[in-house]
């Protein structure tokens, strides 16, 4: 192990004591709440993390982290920031367009090809946390996005984002609040039915770097109603989260979660209680995961 790879791993296996130790939880039962949340790791793993012998590495490896930090009621980010870049960063697939209908596919290449956006086959999803906000009237009126992403090797600069329209429109959504990044470029496509905008970021990232940029998205008159929130990944990603915070004066008569991949279409109702839902996924995509939901006349 190198200096600079032992400096991060005391600095991570520090945090990593400190927090186990204010929380009062053994390895082995940190272990076995892990692995109830789909994050099986080994208890020789574990400590080695925390004597600081060695450090997490790999996808698997940190998305563990992220349960730890979840299990140990720490902030996003409070020990994944102490790691240093890793040398094995594994390899990613090639990115899928997750819709299945003919047209969104087209659409969605001719639209990422008029914003001159550039190729994603350097891209990983680490985590995407959506906020979505229902009115009165049962409609969508705003998104909260938030989106951490890793560079697994070159230089990049943007990210393109695409929005399906739940019919054709000639009004398009509309991005502000960007935090780590700016609108750069914005297209509506001529079948009035996706639009796409690129993120340019404050600071590129180059392989092993990471960056999270937040947005808000919203819908203003004109923008078809939308009953619906859902996420599409072309590749597969760490974590999906949507969160949906319905206007209590609007809860809704019934509530789905549905799930596509080129290989399934699965959905089940849900339960809303105290005027939310939510919804997440670890590993999941290429596909689309939402939420959708009704009332009653």
């Amino acid at each position: 192990m190198t200096d600079r790879a032992r400096e991060g791993g005391e600095a991570f296996a520090g945090a990593l004591r400190a927090a186990i130790s204010e929380r009062g939880i053994t390895l082995a039962r940190l272990r076995s709440q892990l692995k109830q949340d789909g994050n099986p790791v080994s208890m020789a793993t574990l400590s080695y993390w925390r004597s600081g012998d060695r450090q997490p590495e790999g996808p698997q490896s940190l998305s563990v982290v992220d349960g730890i930090e979840d299990r140990l009621g720490l902030e996003h980010g409070h020990l994944s920031r102490l790691l240093l870049p890793s040398s094995r960063l594994g390899t990613v697939a090639p990115p899928r367009l997750p819709f299945d209908e003919e047209r969104e596919q087209r659409e969605t290449e001719e639209t990422l090809a008029a914003l001159h956006a550039a190729p994603q086959d350097s891209l990983r999803d680490l985590s995407t946390h959506m906020t979505v906000f229902v009115g009165r009237d049962g409609a969508v009126e705003r998104v909260v996005m938030r989106s951490l992403v890793q560079a697994t090797k070159g230089l990049i600069r943007e990210l393109p984002l695409i929005d399906v329209a739940p019919v054709e429109t000639d009004v398009m959504s509309t991005i502000s609040d960007v935090v780590g990044g700016r609108i750069d470029r914005e297209y509506l496509h001529p079948g009035r039915l996706l639009s796409g905008v690129v993120i340019a970021l404050d600071e590129p990232i180059t392989a092993g770097s990471t960056t999270l940029f937040e947005f808000t998205e919203t819908f203003p008159p004109g923008y078809p109603p939308r009953q619906s929130a859902w996420h599409a990944t072309s590749r597969p990603a760490r974590e999906s989260l949507i969160w949906v915070r319905f206007h209590p004066d609007a809860p809704p008569s019934w509530c789905e979660e549905y799930l596509e991949t080129e290989d399934e279409y699965v959905s089940a109702l849900r339960t809303v209680r105290n005027g939310a839902v939510h919804l997440v996924r670890h590993g999941f995509g290429p596909g689309i995961l939402g939420l959708r939901w009704g009332y009653d006349e």
